[in-house]
């Protein structure tokens, strides 16, 4: 019998992603909000309509209802990486032993504590404004598919309970995996209870429409060309008009990297995503039905979860780096990258091959030296920004805007003093250093992980560049 040939695979970048598709779909009709013309006034500005931004108004818009907001998005709102990212919320559990190396034990699990609220905080969002964001709170997975290569976080739970944050992280021997969800490749693992899936577009285009609903105005189609300190206050100058206003935000994700100030504290990196044809059955012999998002340990982490219509969408961090912070095509059209997402798709889940792949697309995070992100002001105070989410932003979004509010309109909030903010990352190496540095540890990475994978041990002049970033101070592993 002739085997039969793999399925096709679709193209990136020809449509925009799956779950905006979805998203505009469900709004019948989807109007764009019209752009900026001629010139206007705000107490605040904010540039981006992506999860920062629009979390930002809204918290604002909770502390200062009477505040004069305005919002300009190049594009439409969660048209960038906030309509196309895997849908993982929760917060920095796994982190909490770094954040308290950094910022001591107590404010440390301050930190974690204020971002554990994004979870149950997105829940109560969107049940009292009738969003329908697919929220499915059934917990985080990750599992280590290395099969000589022992789990990386048996540490961090004994630091957890030395920290005060017990059964935040649970492990997980392989039958307990298998249970949950049975690929030969998965070992042991390690959960996190509290965390849930969205359907991201969906819950970016539900921001909107509250923001909307509320009074904010916003410029859809309106790029900001720069933002200049005025008496008073700031300008901001777009192709059509300018607003003028006491501050500014500048929420503009992976295209910080362009921005004067800080080119060199943030790194354009590119994650490509497919989505399967429904297979509820085959979910079913799996066994995975709980709703679990999952993820492996790879450095280039292949994450994937199910749909509510029984599909499974499949991502990985193995794209490329940009060029002196450029958003190109490289983030949107790699098909070389689809290949490797679906490579690591056929390998976690062998008994798949012949499952078809419906959409497939791509766009930037941005990373900065530690792979926290970086919150905090610019031109005495009157332009915030947040920024550096690491493609991990669907929760931590929430909290920086919920900091940016309480930093405008409410310094006595407890939130607006989490140390986090005013803490400026490292400094990246110039271009075109970065560029090639970022290209010859990514392959070296991308084998490495290979490697491990097929449980082979990597080669040596592998393993020594993708040591560089350790060796350099840098925190790039997720």
């Amino acid at each position: 019998m002739t085997a039969q040939a793999p399925p096709s695979l679709p193209i990136p970048g020809q449509r925009r992603a799956w779950w905006l598709r979805e998203a505009l779909t469900a709004e019948r009709p989807s109007l764009l909000a019209a752009s900026l013309f001629g010139d206007t006034v705000a107490d605040v500005a904010i540039v981006g309509g992506g999860y920062t931004g629009m979390w930002t108004a809204y918290f604002l818009g909770e502390i200062a209802p009477e505040a004069r907001i305005v919002l300009l998005e190049a594009d439409i709102c969660g048209g960038g990486p906030s309509g196309r990212n895997g849908g993982f919320l929760h917060g920095w559990w796994e982190y909490l032993p770094f954040l308290a190396k950094r910022y001591g034990a107590a404010e440390g699990l301050r930190i974690a504590e204020a971002a554990d609220e994004v979870v149950a905080g997105i829940g109560e969002w969107c049940e009292r404004h009738g969003v329908d964001a697919h929220f499915t709170p059934k917990g985080y997975l990750r599992v280590n598919a290395f099969p000589k290569v022992g789990n990386d976080w048996a540490s961090s739970i004994v630091d957890l309970d030395r920290l005060g944050a017990p059964g935040e992280l649970v492990h997980v021997d392989r039958d307990g995996v298998q249970a949950r969800c049975a690929s030969p490749a998965f070992g042991e693992g390690v959960f996190m209870p509290s965390a849930a899936t969205v359907q991201p577009a969906l819950l970016a285009r539900g921001l909107r429409r509250v923001l909307l609903e509320r009074g904010v105005r916003i410029h859809e189609g309106t790029s900001v060309a720069r933002i200049e300190r005025r008496a008073g206050g700031v300008r901001l100058e777009t192709a059509r008009g300018s607003v003028r206003a006491d501050r500014a935000v500048l929420a503009v994700n992976a295209w910080a990297a362009g921005w004067p100030g800080f080119r060199t504290q943030v790194l354009a990196w590119g994650s490509y995503m497919v989505v399967t044809e429904p297979i509820p059955e085959r979910l079913a012999a799996l066994g995975w039905t709980g709703g679990e998002a999952i993820a492996d340990s790879r450095f280039t982490i292949s994450y994937f979860r199910t749909t509510r219509d029984g599909r499974i969408a499949f991502g990985a961090g193995v794209g490329s780096a940009g060029y002196d912070g450029r958003i190109g095509l490289v983030f949107t059209h790699d098909r070389h990258a689809i290949e490797r997402v679906v490579a690591n798709f056929r390998h976690l889940f062998p008994t798949l091959a012949d499952v078809r792949f419906d959409d497939a697309w791509g766009g930037p995070i941005d990373i900065t030296a530690d792979r926290f992100p970086e919150i905090g002001s610019r031109a005495g105070g009157a332009v915030l920004y947040a920024h550096g989410f690491a493609g991990n932003g669907v929760g931590p979004a929430r909290l920086a805007g919920r900091m940016l509010a309480a930093r405008i309109a409410d310094p006595s909030d407890p939130l607006a003093s989490l140390p986090l903010y005013g803490r400026r990352q490292r400094f990246l190496p110039p271009e075109p250093f970065r560029y090639i540095g970022a290209r010859a540890i990514r392959e070296a990475l991308i084998r490495q992980d290979d490697a491990l994978d097929a449980g082979r041990r990597p080669g040596i002049l592998t393993r020594m560049v993708a040591q560089v970033p350790g060796l350099l101070g840098y925190r790039f592993k997720h």
